[in-house]
C-alpha cells in the first residue's frame, strides 16, 4: 500500500512506502539535486559565501 506525500521542495505530490526505515520528505528530482549539492558541499569556499 503506497501512501501520497507533498514534496517539501516543490510541493509535487508523489508516491512513498509507509513502513519505510526513513520516511521520504523529497520528491526524486529534488532528492537528486539536494544528494548532488551535499557532495559538493567541500568545494565551497569561505570567500563565497555572503554572510
Amino acid at each position: 500500500m503506497q501512501k501520497e506525500i507533498r514534496c517539501k521542495d516543490c510541493n509535487k505530490t508523489f508516491e512513498v512506502n509507509p513502513n519505510a526505515r526513513y520516511p521520504r520528505k523529497y520528491c526524486d528530482t529534488c532528492s537528486k539535486e539536494r544528494k548532488e549539492a551535499y557532495a559538493k558541499i567541500g568545494e565551497i569556499k569561505f570567500e563565497d559565501c555572503e554572510d
